[in-house]
């Protein structure tokens, strides 16, 4: 059993921190036993344990009491780093200087180690020199920037404090977030802004369609982001245009039924409120942000979606900032899908830090907005659902990639190649850490003018051959939540998890033991990753595992 002494602004980010890093914990107790102890900020004097970990970036009494050195680090100092991974930090970050003692490992190019290993009697006390929590916090409630997108932090920060408990040979029990059978989970999804370019007559989106489809395929086959087939496409479907407003020939943007063919899995995120363009946060409302369709031009193509087992969300327009509105967006999907559970992602990605808040008062399930316009990543530093701090009920199901972000000219620009290649890295990051990888393709994304089809085709394959549990957001977040239900007794010498209930039609938990064997020392790196001692077992209830560990 692991405790935690910490402050009690920070209880709350330990308590999320442990449903990402699932393992047996609780709150430090004085006079307990424990396999390890972790401080941040608060150093309890009776500590019975073996290993403890003393994270902090200011000086401590501990620190002069031991003759360590503390050097205050700034954001313009190299980043830090770990087995390869960068590691930002972001509420404050020392170096830990021991006085000839053993380093740690977590240092990277940095002048000076950020960690510090010296044993007192029979003790070992680890040195690091950030807040674990006011970092977890900082992630989950402001996110980390654009910049640093690409770091997962959180999985990095669970993946230091696993490694350091194996190289110290503790015994612990772990429910990875990675669904039985597979290698990570995938969400689909698809915010749907147009659905018809028969809706858009002489207006913004037409116009912007004319010129993207003509002069600007022609530059993007120069730059080597469109063939010359897509460009035949494009020509064609202007040349169709007054046959689709005069509805002759389908309208090509209508394309909700083609994702069902392409997807493993999918959910579509619909506006219930035509011609309304809702409030930003200063108040101003921005016409080009309402849409031109209303929910009975989709009561077709939503009927099949629902038929084929895919799910309607809310993509919203006020949710963010007003419960009320929130409650009546969500009841509108619930009366046109009959399904108990909804979930939500903002049209244009709003949210500030009452948002989830609001959500959550208002009945949603989950929510789907914490990710970047102007590029893909990892906003919270996660690749995990977590629950967004002041909530009961919802999750946030974070948005990792979105093909707007990808290939705009005003965001990242890249051609399929260079996209591809970043993907590839975000793969690698889930194969690694597991979890939850969110996709967001538009509705006229496959169609003219964007013709991002064959692309999204290869994205999806890419998936699958990873390994990827292909599922809508609402199954994900039944998942997550399942597993967030799996609690260890308080009895340290009870380590079985229990659960308490089982979803049917889900993948199942595995719950992984290390025996606290000691690892290799031959492996330092990501791209060689520590293979310390540990078995697994399925955890579909708590009879089975009690029988298996």
């Amino acid at each position: 059993m692991i405790a935690i002494a910490t402050n009690p602004e920070h209880r709350a980010a330990a308590s999320e921190f442990f449903e990402l890093f699932k393992t047996a914990w609780e709150f430090y107790r004085s006079g307990e036993e424990y396999d390890a102890v972790i401080c941040c900020g608060i150093i309890p004097s009776d500590i019975r344990t073996s290993l403890v970990l003393v994270y902090a970036s200011n000086e401590l009494a501990f620190d002069q009491q031991h003759q360590l050195q503390v050097l205050q680090q700034d954001h313009s100092s190299e980043v830090p780093s770990y087995r390869g991974w960068r590691l930002p930090v972001y509420a404050g970050l020392a170096s830990i200087i021991g006085n000839g003692k053993r380093h740690h490992a977590i240092a990277g190019k940095t002048k000076y180690s950020l960690a510090t290993e010296i044993k007192v009697g029979e003790q070992s006390f680890i040195r690091i020199g950030y807040d674990l929590f006011a970092e977890v916090r900082h992630l989950l409630f402001n996110g980390q920037p654009a910049r640093f997108a690409q770091v997962p932090v959180i999985e990095i920060h669970i993946a230091i404090l696993r490694d350091i408990l194996v190289e110290h040979q503790i015994p612990f029990e772990e429910v990875p977030p990675v669904p039985a059978g597979y290698n990570f989970i995938v969400c689909l999804t698809h915010d749907v802004d147009h659905f018809a370019i028969g809706n858009h007559k002489c207006d913004h989106t037409m116009f912007g369609f004319l010129y993207r489809a003509s002069i600007g395929s022609i530059f993007d086959l120069l730059r080597g982001k469109k063939s010359l087939r897509q460009v035949g496409r494009n020509w064609l479907a202007i040349l169709s245009l007054p046959l689709i407003y005069l509805r002759i020939l389908p309208d090509f943007w209508s394309k909700l039924e083609r994702y069902l063919k392409l997807d493993r899995a999918s959910t579509f995120f619909i506006i219930t409120k035509k011609g309304e363009a809702g409030t930003t946060s200063s108040g101003a409302r921005l016409a080009r942000r309402a849409v031109r369709y209303d929910l009975s031009q989709l009561q077709t193509s939503v009927s099949e979606i629902l038929a084929h087992g895919g799910e309607i969300g809310v993509h919203g327009i006020d949710a963010w900032r007003d419960t009320t509105e929130a409650r009546k967006e969500r009841e509108q999907i619930q009366a046109l899908t009959h399904t108990p559970e909804v979930g939500v992602r903002m049209h244009w990605l709003f949210f500030d830090s009452e948002s989830a808040g609001k959500l959550d008062e208002a009945g949603f399930s989950y929510d789907s907005t914490v990710g970047y316009n102007e590029t893909i990543g990892y906003r919270a530093g996660t690749t995990q659902a977590f629950r967004p701090f002041g909530t009961k009920r919802l999750l946030e199901l974070p948005l990792h990639i979105m093909d707007t972000a990808l290939f705009y000219p005003a965001h990242l620009n890249l051609s399929p190649k260079q996209a591809m290649m970043r993907l590839n890295d975000m793969v690698g990051d889930m194969r690694q850490f597991g979890g939850l990888l969110t996709v967001n393709w538009h509705d006229r994304s496959i169609a003219p003018e964007r013709l991002w089809d064959d692309f999204y085709v290869d994205l999806v394959e890419k998936l699958e051959w990873a390994g990827a549990w292909f599922c809508t957001a609402a199954e994900a977040a039944q998942w997550f939540r399942r597993r967030r239900e799996v609690m260890f007794p308080i009895s340290v010498s009870e380590p079985v998890p229990t659960s308490t209930r089982s979803d049917a039609g889900l993948p199942g938990l595995r719950i992984r033991s290390y025996h606290g064997e000691r690892r290799s020392q031959s492996c330092a790196a990501k791209d060689h990753p520590i293979d310390p001692s540990f078995s697994e077992v399925l955890l579909d209830d708590a009879k089975e595992v009690a029988r298996a560990i």
